[in-house]
């Protein structure tokens, strides 16, 4: 930062380093000595003072919000908070002392000559004293109280270095990234320790780095967590610390996960000549996460001569020793001159009281608690099925665990977002889901190396194109990829029946969560699951609902609700007969084909269990879907002995194989008016050895069934008459010739129709069947294996071969082989049918067929276009169907597997813009279906009149577009092919043919 100029009165600029002069030392007040010493005795009111063991459940008792009550969708249900961990709750007793002690002599703290002032500096005063002796810091110690919790404390400290070239910093594998990303910022060299065999900081590898870095000439600072706020892992903080003294390094410790329950010791003492290698240069804690610590400051508490930055961190009002129109001078106490400006006052009184309950209480007691609790949770939950827990547990630890689940059916793990959901909806228990801002440490424990977590951020990275056209409430549709785990915490003050039933909630969702999923509905753009019966906050308290009157503070009450069970037991029984339930709840919700959300990329970093895919398996609808590989696999620790054998095997990278980078099918793009398309001709072999070859997948999944017609489920069914009722497709007398790719879509139109011609007959409607295939002859795409199985089903049939792309590459600037090969198979399928006297061609685009190509011509054409649903060739002697245009894309994909029908791979590569563009459509539908479960519902009613155009080409004469917009429109789009970003106009009917 340049130096800062002052302009004088005599005009002349001054460099602001310039007039900043050395500091000055100022006593800024002397506080009256006391009278006598505070009582400790009884107060007035009455009552015996608590000692230890006995103020535990004095202070459960005392938490402001237990067990609050809430709507879930399950009903009513209190909170049991189990998130200390990240923040601590506030206490009446020490609310009503600030309220009724601190508040009425609240006054600024610069300056002591009113009653209001003194008693508040008095305060604060004291505050610090009892935090300095609390952590035992000595008289070359500053204490310092630092706005936003330890991450505040940190910048200070660092600030207060004042580093003039980076130095090399040594930190532990769990830190938060409020002690990583201070010191990358500031450019320093980073060391990484590993953990060693007990999940703690490898001593050798750290003895070893500071010693090959100790002749570098640059300065050596070790940064450390005391614990872990993932597993709560204690690190022994004295042995750390003479190590790192040893080699000539600083000793910086984050108390932040365990300083509400480890005691703190800035200076501890040891009995050796080496004593002073143990006292800490310098430590930083949130005391939010203390009980009562709610709105209070981060703590710094670090050795005064650390201090050499010559301007203050926040240099103002209360850090200066005198100002004059031309120069300055900042004090020299450095806890007068770091704390600028009015600082959070009552905020820093309450840090003092809640050091004076954890003082009370006495981390021996706490220790003991805790120690308890710990041996506890192992015991409910180290050996339950499909829960893993994260961590080491060979090692002292906190009472603070992180978990994740494994649905093993599917072998995915259910994100952690909507555990935590569950959690909180069925048992009121309040759990935090995510990384714990612990990136580096939450992914070894994942099993996420560090290639693996640089492709996980490129796909939750979108183009920041996107990011431009995107409103500011808007966001990447990738985020539920980002990996995460479930952490709850156990407080000291817990009972044991508290302990164990957050244990049972967390068995019964590791059992049967999976169960739920369909009722939920996951937000992709925030990973967030929301029941689906509760999208809002139905609790939600308003800030502006409040109302200032003469009388008083008015807002509205929450409706009264029904009392939530009355005790744990109660709750456990009804989340026992909402996972009984679930298979009955589980019909009652749409739920959209969520697997479309994700592309190729996207798709192979999945690795959570998708509601979609529960409800199948709930239901038992089609084959359950196995993930042969997870993008990572959580790291386990048996045993201290056995670590070494739960490493990655060898070849793989974090349960995934080194990726093999090659072109699909060897091909490239093609481009907008190539004709060198990778699509190949179909070499020319013996017809009897490639019929046999070709017909084989066939044969193999024939065997030992016989082929029979299929009939279709409902919801192909019901839809598919409604169509053909309101579109008026079949007449009596009718010749359907059923276009047949080889596609599920297809094939399931296949079996319909069959259906239908029964029921025709039933209603006296006689209709004859066939179907056609057209071959193109690439060898990508090879139909013929259809032969025997229309032959086994005793079905006319017609296979209608044609060198489309020997044709295709005789064709002089040819803009797009996908419309051209649409068109030559239409004009194939036209004449098959008038061949053989069938006078209506029947076509297998679905509901969600139609809306991609609505969207596709109105985002690159600007034509409100779709397939339509029954119309006249131009001819006039032959009808065009598509019995499937109610149905969902959904079912007849399950159809076809859940009947093994013999499906053939429409992946043809001959136009990559076209269907690219298609599955982004499809992505976009996806990810609104999700939020608006009724979104194909409307669709439909809105494509409607589009798809009920009876003649080919009759749309762009719809009556209701005003005749001279409709001759400009013609006029400007006459012979002219529209290409946008690549993609090339289609007639809404040459698609997907």
């Amino acid at each position: 930062m340049a130096p800062t100029k002052v302009q004088t009165p005599e005009g002349r600029r001054t460099n602001g380093l310039e007039a900043s002069r050395e500091f000055g030392h100022r006593h800024l007040y002397d506080l009256p000595k006391q009278l006598a010493q505070p009582s400790s005795d009884p107060p007035a009111t009455g009552g015996t003072p608590l000692k230890k063991e006995a103020l535990l459940p004095y202070i459960s008792r005392s938490i402001i919000g237990k067990d609050l009550a809430f709507t879930s969708p399950f009903g009513t249900r209190n909170v049991l908070y189990c998130d200390y961990t990240a923040s601590g709750k506030s206490l009446s007793f020490i609310e009503d002392y600030i309220r009724n002690e601190v508040l009425p002599h609240y006054g600024s703290t610069h300056t002591t000559t009113t009653v209001s002032s003194l008693q508040t500096t008095m305060f604060k005063d004291e505050a610090r004293s009892i935090i300095r002796n609390s952590v035992n810091a000595s008289e070359s110690d500053a204490v310092l109280f630092c706005g936003s919790g330890s991450t505040g404390a940190m910048h200070k400290l660092i600030r207060g270095l004042h580093l003039t070239e980076p130095p090399v910093v040594f930190i532990g594998p769990y830190e938060h990234h409020s002690v990583i990303l201070p010191w990358r910022e500031a450019q320093s060299d980073i060391v990484t320790i590993s953990e060693d065999n007990l999940g703690q900081i490898d001593r050798h590898i750290l003895k070893e780095e500071l010693t090959r870095r100790r002749t570098s000439g640059r300065r050596l600072i070790g940064c450390f967590s005391a614990a872990s706020n993932v597993t709560g892992i204690l690190t022994d903080t004295d042995s750390i610390t003479m190590l790192l003294h040893q080699h000539g390094a600083l000793a910086i410790w984050d108390f932040s996960a365990s300083a509400p329950y480890e005691a703190i010791n800035m200076n501890p003492f040891v009995s050796s000549d080496q004593s002073r290698l143990t006292h800490k240069d310098a430590i930083v804690f949130s005391v939010h996460k203390f009980m009562g610590g709610v709105s209070t400051p981060g703590i710094l508490v670090a050795k005064k001569k650390l201090f050499v930055n010559p301007v203050p961190d926040q240099h103002g009002g209360g850090t200066v020793f005198f100002v004059n129109s031309n120069t300055h001078r900042y004090l020299k106490e450095i806890e007068n001159r770091e704390e600028g400006g009015t600082p959070a006052i009552v905020e820093a009184i309450r840090a003092g009281l809640v050091f004076r309950l954890k003082d009370a209480v006495t981390t021996e007691v706490i220790k003991q608690r805790d120690d308890h609790i710990v041996r506890l949770v192992l015991q409910e939950l180290r050996d339950v099925p499909n829960l893993i827990l994260l961590g080491n547990f060979d090692s002292p630890r906190l009472a603070i665990f992180s978990f994740v689940i494994r649905h093993e059916a599917s072998n995915r793990l259910l994100h952690h977002n909507y555990v935590s959901a569950l959690l909180n909806d069925l048992f009121g228990i309040q759990s935090r889901a995510g990384c714990a801002c612990a990136g580096p440490y939450a992914q070894h424990l994942l099993g996420i190396g560090l290639a693996l977590a640089q492709e996980i951020e490129e796909v939750l990275m979108e183009d920041p194109r996107l990011q431009m056209h995107r409103w500011e409430v808007e966001f990447s549709q990738r985020e539920v990829l980002r990996p995460g785990f479930v952490r709850v915490n156990f407080p000291y003050f817990f009972t044991d029946d508290e302990v164990k039933f957050v244990c049972e909630g967390i068995k019964m969702v590791a059992s049967h969560g999976w169960r739920l999923l369909p009722q939920y509905q996951l937000n992709p753009e925030t990973a967030e699951w929301r029941h689906l019966d509760q999208t809002t906050f139905q609790d939600r308290k308003w800030l502006s609902s409040t109302t200032f009157t003469s009388s008083g503070l008015r807002y509205p009450k929450l409706a009264t609700r029904e009392a939530a069970p009355k005790d744990f037991a109660a709750v456990l029984l009804e989340a026992d007969k909402v996972f009984r339930n679930a298979e009955k709840a589980g019909h009652r919700y749409k739920i959209a084909d969520q697997e479309v959300i994700f592309d190729e990329r996207a798709a192979n970093l999945r690795w959570f269990l998708l509601a979609s895919e529960a409800r199948n398996i709930l239901l038992g609808i089609g084959n359950v879907q196995k993930a042969d590989k997870m993008p990572f696999e959580p790291r386990r620790y048996s045993s201290v002995e056995n670590k070494e054998n739960v490493v990655v095997e060898k070849g793989k990278m974090n349960g995934r194989e080194e990726p093999e980078v090659k072109a699909e099918n060897g091909c490239g793009p093609c481009g907008g008016s190539s004709n060198n398309c990778c699509l190949v001709r179909r070499q020319p072999v013996d017809p009897a050895e490639e019929e046999n070859r070709r017909n084989e997948s066939v044969a193999k999944r024939s065997a030992g069934r016989k082929t029979i017609w299929r009939n279709p489920p409902k919801e192909i069914w019901k839809p598919m008459l409604t169509a053909i009722h309101e579109f008026e497709m079949i007449k009596n007398g009718d010749r359907v010739l059923v276009c047949l790719s080889g596609g599920k879509d297809s094939l399931s139109l296949l079996h319909a129709m069959r259906q239908y011609q029964f029921y025709a007959k039933s209603i006296g409607i006689s209709i004859d069947l066939g179907a056609v295939t057209v071959d193109p002859g690439a060898t990508s795409f090879d139909p013929r294996p259809l032969k025997p199985y229309l032959k086994s089903l005793g079905m006319p049939y017609f296979y209608e071969e044609q060198g489309i792309m020997d044709h295709a590459m005789t064709v002089e600037e040819l803009n797009s082989i996908c419309s051209f090969c649409s068109r030559m198979k239409r004009g194939r399928l036209y004449a098959c049918a008038r061949r053989n006297g069938y006078n209506v061609l029947a076509f297998g685009q679905h509901l969600d067929d139609l809306a991609e190509s609505f969207l596709m011509s109105v985002f690159h054409n600007g034509r409100l276009r779709t397939m339509k649903a029954s119309y006249s060739v131009v001819e006039e002697d032959l009808r065009v169907i598509r019995p499937l245009v109610y149905v969902r894309e959904k079912y007849t994909r399950l159809f076809a597997q859940t009947k093994h029908l013999p499906v053939i791979s429409e992946n043809c590569p001959a136009c990559f813009n076209a269907p690219k563009e298609r599955f982004r459509v499809k992505q976009l539908l996806t990810a609104q279906e999700l939020l608006y479960p009724g979104l194909y519902d409307s669709l439909r009613v809105a494509l409607k009149p589009l798809m009920a155009i009876r003649t080919a080409g009759a749309e762009n004469g719809i009556e209701k577009v005003p005749a001279i917009l409709d001759q400009l429109y013609r006029a400007g789009l006459k012979n002219e092919t529209v290409e946008q970003n690549g993609t090339t106009e289609n007639s809404s009917d040459d698609l997907d043919m």
